[in-house]
């Protein structure tokens, strides 16, 4: 699970970097990244979740719908707060905490949808608003082409013909404003809509892990659906790590196995083995055959 790439700066106007508060947990996801995908690197998954988790606000911020300056820096804020907890569903996914991963993912999800929801109806009145202004503009110029070509080709003009000129340009310049900033409005409903759609599958894949292991545990009959008796006879059996792969997925499955059992020994052993830090048991000697 990797992150968006945001909306690039150049389609900010300058009115707006320079009125806009600076994003800084934009800047905190992009700074804490590297450190991140070093820890996931190594397989420190719990460590990676600490850092992810200390990215994520104590409270929403409240999204800002007085004009369209105040929903484009709510947009931006949210935006940066689905990285954050998108970050925080992928090391939480690999640690083990599968119930914090989908509990981020959820909360992801609902903040895409509600900054989309804000900005559906007025940035895309905004988008008409221009684009029927762009039109009228190049309806105006087009009408007269001509004259403004015969002014622009004078070499002096009066200065009723220099007001004229002046007011062409004048079209001109609007008309490719109006496509600027239709393009601008445009893009942000583009791009929060595809991330208010985009958590859906990190929910699912969720809530699927979740359900398939609430089935295999419920049909333990050993154990009576128990998770504790259920992490026992899985730790206690090497086919299972085995079947997990590489050593990642092993680390994942054992870190799974922590979560739902922080207090299993046999847990925290083979952790110990797969990381280093103790060495397995030795093999037991094969039973040798009765002589006949």
């Amino acid at each position: 699970m990797r992150t968006f790439a945001l909306l690039p700066a150049l389609l900010l106007p300058a009115a707006l970097i320079a009125q806009a508060p600076a994003p800084s947990l934009g800047d905190r996801v992009k700074a804490e990244r590297p450190a991140v995908d070093k820890l996931m690197a190594d397989l420190q998954f719990p460590e990676a979740l600490k850092r992810a988790e200390s990215l994520l606000p104590a409270t929403k911020p409240v999204f800002d719908k007085t004009d369209n300056q105040a929903l484009v820096q709510s947009a931006v804020i949210y935006m940066d707060l689905g990285q954050a907890y998108r970050m925080a569903v992928e090391t939480a996914d690999a640690a083990g905490s599968w119930e914090k991963a989908l509990e981020y993912a959820k909360t992801a999800k609902a903040l895409s949808a509600e900054s989309y929801a804000a900005i559906k109806d007025p940035f895309t009145q905004t988008v008409t608003y221009y684009t029927q202004a762009g039109a009228r503009a190049k309806q105006v110029l087009e009408e007269n082409d001509a004259h403004i070509k015969e002014l622009k080709g004078k070499s002096v003009l009066d200065a009723g013909e220099r007001q004229e000129l002046d007011l062409a340009i004048g079209v001109e310049k609007e008309l490719v404003d109006d496509a600027k900033w239709v393009k601008f409005f445009q893009t942000y409903l583009d791009v929060v809509k595809r991330e208010s759609e985009a958590y859906d599958p990190l929910v699912k894949v969720m809530e699927d892990k979740l359900k398939g292991e609430a089935d295999q545990v419920a049909d333990y009959k050993a154990g009576k659906g128990e998770k504790t008796k259920w992490v026992e006879a899985v730790v206690s059996s090497p086919a299972y790590l085995e079947a997990q792969g590489d050593k990642a997925g092993k680390a994942r499955f054992l870190y799974r196995l922590s979560v739902l059992d922080p207090e299993n020994k046999k847990v925290q052993h083979q952790l110990d083995v797969l990381f280093g830090r103790a060495s397995a048991a030795p093999a037991k000697p094969a039973k040798k055959g009765k002589k006949g």
